[in-house]
């Protein structure tokens, strides 16, 4: 390529120091703005004497959009009653026709899946039901590290060698144009499932079912894979029941699977709203019950000591998620699957061992990634003046670059992309911020890439090492938000005092969870309180804080994860305002009131 030679790149070399850059010194704490939320639904008094709720609920309901009271009982005691019929949805009634055909006709029928917990979970349930049905069904999960993302034409070539006539996918498959032609070439049908955005050309397939399909007018658009596949195998259950109304049977098979389904949607970090919360709010409870032996070893394994209380979104996101997504980012998902399908304790204690030992390696080098690369900021990139970090090395694992990404963005408050570098390839996983659509900034430097997608947060790359530098010049040129204004925010949803923070409060406020994306856990602040008693860090290298802070004399625990660097400013007598989520803390039988510090601020 001619021109000028590239400027210089964060890409390191042998020695580990990053090359051509002058060190900066930048602070590892970056301030945050508090902004009390103003967006409101309804007259939150007026619902709370309706409804005999108390008024920081109604609040909290109107902030997400809930102001009356249909909208807040619908919202506060959700029913699977309130599930959309699964034939809504568009291709639906193609998919069931073809794989009811299918099995028919006795074909060799192939699940492709994806190998984070979505994928995983969305090909164990559909192998369920064939399972079943006592149908015999193959399925692939493709390797991350050597395969990539969705199916790949030598999957097509692989599966129509083995002689099957349907391939089913699951999470993956609304852009397989190119893959979907190649099976119709070789006599060979697809159902494609999903639930991502869909190309402006859509593949050939025998049903396409997405909820994003043009004209679709399916009312609740961001269901997971896991969710769309329940829709699936609730349409077929309803086609082999020959009526809408399930048999018993089908009905017992679609409850239990709903563990699965909260597995894959909570994990998947789709909106807690809508159909998901529905789903999930009953998904954990099947998980809590649930008999297979794969299930209740994941659920005890991520059950710490002493801990009591019911299972949570959070046991799910994680802890039970993380174990699955080990597998996959290590390249080994073949080992979650095996786990979900497990009939065995003995052989589900195993592969939950397995997946520990697997889920503890990968937090090892994801850990010694997160340093290197947070040193590397640290050190040498300028906060001052640049609006994205672009950092690449040899030896960084390609899967669990994307979770560093995010740690790292989160921390600095700028987009971030992290590359692993090969002798003459670069993969890499971009995370952003608000207000960056990181796509469409890496779609202005798509000279310098081999290969990019994504969305508005989050983008995975490929390109040449030999034009990091020039990508990293392009992508800082292409957004446009000054670094000046790249400044964390974080929406404060009410103001309370101690004394509010009552265990009949919480209860209340429970009636909001599972909480996730679009229904977080409620965010409040505490002004003017005091430190009382001596701070104490916990955890490995002293990494989280615990104190207690007393307010009107009202004393109550606040624990801040990750914020141990915070002991020497945080002494008895010092006047704080705090930004915290409450929650009940329950241990060996013990109940208290805590407060789990976002944010704080020296009075």
């Amino acid at each position: 390529m001619g021109g000028s030679p590239d400027p210089p790149t964060h890409t390191q070399g042998p020695t580990g120091g990053a090359v051509g850059r002058p060190p900066h010194n930048n602070s590892s704490v970056i301030a945050k703005r508090w902004r009390i939320s103003d967006a409101e639904s309804g007259d939150p008094i007026g619902l709370a004497k309706e409804l005999s709720r108390s008024p920081l609920l109604c609040r909290l309901l109107g902030k997400r959009g809930i102001g009356d009271s249909d909208g807040a009982e619908r919202f506060l005691r959700p029913r699977l009653t309130d599930l959309r019929d699964p034939f809504e949805l568009p291709g639906m009634e193609q998919a069931v026709d073809r794989i009811e055909q299918a099995i028919l006709r006795r074909e060799s029928i192939a699940i492709f899946g994806d190998y984070d917990v979505d994928g995983i979970s969305s090909t164990c349930l559909l192998y369920d039901f064939f399972r079943f049905l006592d149908y015999p069904v193959k399925y692939r999960i493709p390797n991350r590290l050597v395969d990539g993302y969705g199916v790949r034409p030598d999957n097509i070539r692989e599966l129509v060698a083995e002689g099957v006539k349907l391939i089913i996918t699951v999470d993956n498959g609304s852009s397989a144009n190119r893959e979907a032609e190649l099976a119709s070439e070789s006599g060979v049908d697809m159902v494609i499932t999903d639930h991502h955005q869909l190309p402006q050309v859509l593949p050939r397939a025998a049903a396409l079912v997405n909820p994003w399909l043009p004209g679709s007018e399916y009312p609740f658009k961001d269901l997971a894979g896991v969710g769309i596949v329940f829709k699936l195998n609730w349409a077929l259950s309803q086609r082999f029941s020959r009526q809408r109304k399930l048999s018993e049977e089908f009905s017992s098979f679609l409850l239990d699977s709903l563990a699965l389904v909260a597995l894959g949607t909570i994990s998947d970090v789709v909106p807690l709203l809508g159909e998901n919360r529905i789903l999930a709010k009953f998904g954990l409870r099947a998980l809590e019950e649930t008999k297979r032996p794969g299930l209740r070893q994941l659920v005890a394994s991520v059950r710490r000591g002493g801990e009591d209380g019911k299972l949570d979104a959070s046991h799910v996101g994680f802890r039970m998620g993380p174990r699955i997504n080990a597998a996959g980012r290590l390249g080994r998902a073949e080992t979650a699957m095996k786990l979900l399908l497990s009939e065995e304790d003995a052989e589900a204690r195993e592969l939950a061992r397995t997946l520990g030992n697997e889920n503890r390696r990968r937090q090892e080098i994801e850990r010694a990634v997160h340093e290197a690369a947070r040193e590397l900021v640290l050190r040498d990139v300028n906060l001052e003046k640049e609006r994205a970090i672009v950092l690449g090395r040899e030896g960084w694992h390609a899967g669990v670059i994307g979770i560093v990404a995010a740690r790292i963005a989160e921390e600095f408050s700028r987009p971030t992309l992290l590359l692993s570098v090969e002798s003459e390839r670069a993969r890499g996983s971009a995370r952003s911020i608000p207000g960056v659509h990181i796509c469409k900034a890496l779609s202005s430097c798509a000279q310098y890439l081999a290969g990019f997608g994504g969305h508005e947060m989050a983008a995975g790359v490929e390109m040449s090492p030999d034009h990091v530098g020039r990508l990293r010049e392009a992508l800082n040129q292409a957004i446009v938000v000054s670094p000046s204004d790249m400044i964390p925010e974080l929406e404060v949803e009410g103001e309370v005092h101690l004394s509010d923070l009552t265990r009949e409060l919480l209860q209340e406020l429970s009636l909001l969870e599972p909480h996730g994306h679009g229904n977080p856990r409620p965010l409040l602040v505490v002004r003017r309180v005091e430190v009382v008693g001596q701070p104490r860090v916990l955890g490995e290298g002293g990494r989280h804080l615990s104190f207690h802070i007393r307010q009107d004399g009202v004393t109550l625990r606040a624990i801040a994860f990750n914020k141990g660097e915070l002991f020497s400013q945080v002494g008895p007598g010092t006047r704080l305002s705090v930004l915290f989520s409450p929650k009940i803390s329950r241990w060996q039988g013990r109940s208290e009131v805590e407060l789990e510090v976002r944010d704080l601020k020296l009075d």
